[in-house]
């Protein structure tokens, strides 16, 4: 097949399972281009690939504007075919409607659904997660990975189901409609700190931060991506009303990776509070795991 891979990637995490979907559909022998959205990318001749492949990480219960903008720009044909691989840093049931902008607009196209998957990524706000959660959530997402490929050369389609409520809760707290824009206006660097290295501004998706006069300074069109805040060497960003909630540091995945699972599984039946809602999907991917390929 020749297959299309649109993301949108905040932290890179959703860039790091592209790169590896990317190299395991080509290993099989398939086609594949790829667009990353920020300002200014290029809309994709979408309708000359058999497939699309749709990535983003989960904001709030959402998936990202400029996500959701760029897919509104594509032509997308009647049957295409179009598949789901999202990410987000834990598995509550909300995250189950994130899709629904993206779905009823493929729906309007009358678009093939070839399935929905949910990868869980470390957080890049809130906290940092345990490098041994970390090496957790890579083992299960490789497993994922290779039951999505599995499932979308047989035709096996995989829903996440959402509902009514979810809908409704997950539009109520679309954060990024307005929430980048207003809490930009608090953003500001630390100039002790600052060592002017310009990797905000380089690597901002949205082109919303620039260095004048010897100034880091941010403009009113941020994504809340955390980009900036999350690789800043010399962790010299104030985000605003979400300082309390900063993560500052590469989790350097591929590392985290080559190293394997931990030694004793980081979630078990035993695990409480934030970390019981991944009991359930870690089982349900190795359950599926071991029905496909006897492992």
């Amino acid at each position: 097949m020749k297959i299309l891979l649109v993301y949108y990637t905040g932290t890179y995490n959703t860039r790091y399972l592209t790169d590896k979907l990317q190299a395991e559909l080509e290993t099989r022998g398939h086609e594949v281009d790829r667009v990353e959205i920020r300002r200014g990318a290029q809309v994709a001749d979408a309708a000359k690939y058999d497939m699309i492949g749709f990535g983003y990480p989960i904001y709030g219960f959402n998936s990202p504007l400029p996500f959701n903008r760029y897919v509104k720009k594509l032509s997308i044909q009647r049957g295409q075919k179009f598949f789901i691989y999202k990410n987000s840093g834990e598995t509550f049931g909300m995250n189950n409607a994130s899709s629904r902008i993206l779905l009823r607009r493929m729906r309007r196209k009358k678009a093939d659904f070839a399935g929905e998957y949910h990868f869980v990524m470390p957080y890049n706000i809130h906290f940092a997660f345990d490098a041994d959660f970390v090496r957790e959530i890579l083992d299960k997402n490789n497993k994922l990975m290779r039951i999505m490929l599995h499932n979308l050369e047989c035709g096996e389609v995989a829903k996440i189901k959402s509902n009514p409520a979810y809908n409704l809760a997950a539009a109520a707290v679309s954060i990024q409609k307005v929430g980048g824009n207003v809490n930009s206006f608090l953003y500001r660097v630390e100039n002790d700190k600052c060592t002017k290295c310009g990797l905000c501004v380089k690597n901002c998706p949205e082109d919303n931060i620039s260095l004048k006069d010897g100034r880091i300074k941010f403009g009113h069109r941020c994504d809340m991506c955390m980009r900036c805040s999350f690789f800043c060497p010399a962790n010299a960003i104030d985000i605003g009303f979400l300082e309390g909630w900063k993560v500052n540091g590469d989790y350097h995945l591929a590392k985290l990776e080559a190293q394997g699972a931990p030694r004793q599984p980081y979630i078990t039946a035993q695990s409480k509070g934030f970390y019981k809602c991944f009991i359930k999907h870690f089982a349900q991917i190795d359950e599926q795991y071991k029905e496909l390929f006897g492992e």
